[in-house]
């Protein structure tokens, strides 16, 4: 027989309780029933080790199992020390030695553990696992249970956080661990799962609180020094509270820092900048970032609120948000005929969708001819709040024009009877009627037609609406994007749409931060000057104006000492980045070698610009240059991905979980984001496979912007449209179905646009202008899209060219034979200029 643990001295052994153990008695609590005046016999004059005799009361304390428990080292020691449970109290009549032999069996920090979940709501779970325990007998189960090892102190709380790390990232209710099914399932895997299995409020509670905290902290850890541009946007739970999120991106990466509570704040221009500089101030404090940037969409009080942010911190560079420019509703508003050709197809798609048994005869017919054989499409329906699906369902119905004539010539009859089903009379004739309208549209030539207009012309729009939703989507390539949806409408077969499109077109650009925008396009060393046309009147010198007014106002930030040495080193940089910029330009200096190289370096590293400067970032000569473009080309134009956060915070908070309290869902929000990029750091999840909206004949004439079309080569993948949005059932539907729904949309699509209101007043354009750049600024921008990007090609040039040369020479061939005439002619006939009748010879 082994050697007993030392914990068995303040026990007596009992009888056998099963095959492997004693029953072990509290000697404290057997001492306690000694009767009244009997003597104590110590042993070894140790008043801790007292000698109980075999008298009677002593047996018959242990036959009332007094102080007794199994006799194992673990349950001696949580009876002296207390046990998790209702009445598990430590043993009032232990002494401190044994105290002190138990704490070596129960450390404190597994103890702790059990004290803290002493509550009644910890307790109520453990009643479960008890039942459970009760119905997983070996006996009753057909397979054998997991192993019963105890876990360590050390795995406890590694265990509890990967139930948090699994409840968030699978988006689990808290209470799921205290359901009796999965407590079964994990007993299957470990018999003593019980031992770690977490209540929902410890999840809830401490394990999601540990987890924030790591997440703040790595965050701060990364984000520290780096360019950021905050954005912030505001969401509507399912209680109908106004929440407010505030979003960091950091070289194309998103990162929720904030969720606040503005169901009761003010949404005028004042109250916005107030609370815009809190989150600013806010996010440089906590996370050690560099704000760059501000980016919010363009109502009245968030449009008017970043325009006197500017006026007050000229340093930060406020964009609107590029992906919330409405120019699909402004299209609908120019061409009136498009408008109503979208109407008539959405409710040619509502009502397809809408009766089953109509469906059903297009599906057959078409899984007659499709390719391959019984594949079947459906009929999509446009979201009125994601502006790309109405192109995506427009496309899918023209893609299924022929198996819907094909239907409604060969069962036309099958179709009717399928929409009047059993209905009678008046309702029959009514039914009837709106078949034969609904088949008389299929098979009208000029509806098609015109839907294949309207899906081209919304084709180019919805890949520049993609494209600016990105997340790494920078200056350079938004303004391309703005340029080539101008030059697809400059070129439309309508004027009146032309003319339309290219007046509200320019009415954006003109809101926007030109020198900003240009200066990110000629930075891009993979563009440089090449997308100007002959028109835009760009110099070098203009463009180091520019750079040199922008440069100040970013300088133009406080600093901390402000001194005169300081100043000077301020005239040095701008000497610097000044000389830098105009080698840059003339591909001189640590620029000469670049366009000989540019085309090798393109293949190995790609067309990222930052990839480029941060090369150059370490030749000292234009390391200033270099940090300058980085921090420029890095700012973000759009709300992307705030938006998929609100996506991510509609999945959590859902009808059966709308008790969820903001912070709580903002923590959720944090951990699950860095649960999320861990898991495609590691490769445990394969990215989805991206959608393609366009044809690929097609891509290579959308937005081409004259010259060159390197912006399609972007991965669209990125694009927030792209998201999947899951949640509970909305009480509203955002899908168009049918002709009034569109008309209501477009309505407030109008409406929309007229109180944007991009014109602002003059004099307020003018000082927030002033205040960014200086009254002295460069008065080259702004400047119209026309004149940057409408120049002619060089192959229109060589054309015209050849125009004026074979007119120059018809005109100096006519010329000359003019006067031969002239000398011939009669000189009575002609006289010489200046000559008058009756002078000369006859006067």
């Amino acid at each position: 027989m082994g050697k007993r643990h030392p914990i068995w001295q303040y026990f007596i052994a009992g009888t056998k309780q099963n095959g492997s153990h004693l029953r072990a008695h509290c000697i404290g609590c057997v001492e306690a029933q000694r009767p009244e005046g009997l003597a104590i016999d110590l042993t070894n004059n140790d008043p801790e080790k007292l000698k109980l005799s075999s008298e009677s009361w002593v047996i018959e304390a242990c036959k009332k199992d007094v102080g007794g428990v199994l006799g194992v080292k673990e349950s001696m020691a949580a009876h002296i020390l207390g046990k998790a449970g209702p009445g598990g109290k430590p043993c009032r009549y232990a002494s401190e030695g044994a105290k002190c032999v138990a704490e070596t069996v129960l450390p404190k920090k597994k103890r702790g553990r059990d004290e803290e979940d002493s509550g009644d709501v910890p307790a109520q779970k453990r009643k479960i696992i008890a039942k459970v325990e009760n119905h997983m007998k070996q006996t009753q189960l057909k397979v054998f249970r997991g192993i019963q090892v105890p876990f360590t102190a050390e795995q406890v709380p590694v265990v509890q956080a990967q139930f948090l790390r699994a409840t968030v990232s699978a988006n689990l209710p808290f209470r799921w661990t205290e359901d009796p099914e999965v407590i079964k399932l994990f007993y299957l895997f470990h018999s003593t799962a019980g031992e770690v299995i977490p209540s929902r409020y410890q999840i809830s509670g401490p394990l999601l609180d540990d987890a924030n905290a790591t997440v703040t902290q790595n965050m701060k850890k990364t984000l520290r020094g780096e360019y950021a541009v905050i954005a912030s946007d505001g969401w509507k739970d399912d209680s109908r509270n106004a929440i407010t999120g505030v979003n960091l991106t950091v070289e194309g990466k998103c990162y929720l820092i904030d969720l606040i509570p503005a169901t009761a704040h003010k949404k005028d221009g004042a109250s916005m900048c107030l609370a815009f500089e809190k989150m600013i101030d806010k996010a440089e404090d906590d996370y050690g970032i560099v704000v760059v940037g501000f980016c919010c969409d363009n109502d009245g009080g968030s449009q008017r609120g970043r325009k006197d942010l500017i006026q007050k911190r000229p340093w930060l560079f406020g964009t609107a948000c590029c992906a919330h420019q409405l120019i699909l509703g402004d299209y609908f508003e120019e061409d009136e005929e498009a408008a109503e050709v979208a109407e008539r197809a959405t409710a040619l798609i509502g009502w397809i969708n809408n009766h089953g048994r109509v469906r059903s005869v297009f599906d057959e017919v078409q899984a007659e001819s499709s390719t391959p054989p019984g594949q079947i499409l459906a009929y999509l329906i446009a979201n009125m709040t994601r502006w790309t699906t109405h192109f995506i369902a427009f496309d899918r119905l023209f893609d299924l024009k022929d198996p819907l004539r094909r239907a409604v010539t060969l069962r036309k009859q099958d179709i009717i009877d399928g929409q009047v089903g059993a209905e009678k009379n008046t309702k029959k004739l009514k039914l009837e009627a709106e078949a034969e309208e609904n088949c008389e549209q299929i098979e009208d030539g000029s509806f098609w037609r015109s839907l294949k207009a309207v899906v081209d012309d919304l084709e180019p729009i919805c890949l520049g609406t993609n494209l600016n939703q990105g997340d790494a989507m920078r200056p350079d390539q938004a303004v391309l994007t703005f340029a080539g949806i101008y030059l697809y409408f400059k070129n439309h077969s309508k004027p009146s749409v032309a003319a339309g499109m290219k007046k509200r077109i320019e009415k954006r650009w003109k809101a926007m931060d030109q020198p900003m925008f240009i200066l990110t396009l000629v930075l891009n060393p993979f563009e440089g000057l090449s997308r100007f046309g002959d028109q835009a009147e760009v110099s070098q010198f203009t463009l180091n104006t520019i750079l040199l007014q922008t440069y100040r106002r970013v300088q133009s930030r406080p600093h901390s000492e402000d001194t005169e040495v300081q100043r000077i080193m301020n005239d040095t940089k701008e000497a610097e980045i000044s000389t830098a910029f105009l080698g840059y330009l003339g591909g001189t200096g640590a620029f000469a070698d670049w366009e000989r190289n540019k085309e090798s370096f393109q293949q190995v590293h790609g067309d990222n610009p930052l990839a480029v400067w941060k090369v150059f970032r370490t030749n000292s000569s234009v390391a200033e240059l270099a940090n300058f473009a980085i921090m420029l080309l890095s700012i973000s134009v759009n709300q992307a991905g705030l938006e998929r956060n609100f996506s991510d915070l509609k999945i959590k908070k859902t009808w059966l979980r709308n008790r969820l309290k903001l912070p709580r869902l903002e923590k959720m929000s944090k951990v699950g984001a860095s649960i999320r990029a861990s898991h495609k750091e590691e490769g445990l999840v394969e990215d989805r496979e991206k959608r393609k909206n366009h044809k690929d004949s097609k891509l290579g004439e959308l937005l081409v912007v004259p010259r060159y079309a390197d912006l399609l080569e972007e991965d669209e993948g990125d694009a927030a449209d792209n998201q999947s949005i899951g949640g509970e059932p909305q009480d509203k539907s955002g899908l168009v179905k049918t002709r009034a729904g569109w008309r209501k949309e477009m309505s407030k699509w109008v409406q929309k646009e007229r109180e944007e209101d991009l014109d602002l007043d003059s004099t307020i354009a003018e000082s927030v202008a002033n205040a960014a750049y200086g009254r002295n600024r460069s008065r080259w921008l702004p400047r119209s899209l026309e004149l940057l990007f409408g120049g002619r090609k060089e192959i229109d040039k060589d054309e015209q060219r050849r125009r004026d040369h074979r007119r120059t020479a018809y005109t100096e061939e006519a010329r000359l034979m003019e006067l031969l005439a002239n000398e011939e002619a009669d000189e009575e006939r002609i006289p010489d200029d200046g000559e008058l009748e009756g002078s000369g010879d006859e006067y």
